[in-house]
């Protein structure tokens, strides 16, 4: 029984402690009067307060999302994509390359060649003076979509048309 009084006392001492102290109470704390208080509360009263917040502006750009990991292997994989493709329709007769960089009939280490010396230094100096962004790399995803669909389109009238050189 007495524990249970104990416990009880202890109790109703612990709400006593978390009272709130009124603004006279306050202001003879912050005048000095520290009398009857605890350290705990003299603490919390003498805690610096800003009235006036400082005005700065931070003229930041926009924060920009790089770009996803999904929308990397998107684009990477649309380059392997249309390297397989090109290759796969290059192997019939009436099939030749377009672009005048290659050559008529380029080999896969040609067009391969061709895309870390365009992409590489294009991907790294945009990557240096911006973050390449899932906005930015929209673009090229789509536009390289566009080409591995018209390969396969080309590839599959190819393979009934034309006889297979290699």
């Amino acid at each position: 029984m007495k524990l249970a009084a104990i416990i009880i006392l202890s109790l109703l001492s612990l709400n006593c402690i978390a009272f709130e102290i009124s603004p006279i109470q306050e202001s003879f704390i912050k005048a000095g009067h520290n009398c009857c208080y605890s350290q705990a509360v003299i603490d919390q009263v003498n805690q610096p307060t800003y009235e006036h917040q400082p005005n700065i502006i931070l003229n930041l750009p926009p924060l920009k999302e790089p770009a996803s990991q999904l929308t990397w292997a998107l684009f990477y994989g649309l380059q392997v994509l249309d390297v397989y493709t090109t290759e796969r329709a290059l192997q019939y007769t009436c099939v030749q390359e377009v672009n005048p960089l290659l050559g008529k009939s380029p080999t896969v280490n040609e067009i391969i060649l061709l895309k870390v010396l365009l992409l590489g230094p294009a991907l790294w100096y945009t990557n240096k003076v911006e973050t390449i962004t899932d906005q930015s790399l929209a673009g090229a995803n789509y536009m390289m979509t566009a080409v591995v669909a018209n390969n396969f389109d080309v590839w599959s009238e190819a393979k009934t048309r034309c006889s297979k050189i290699r």
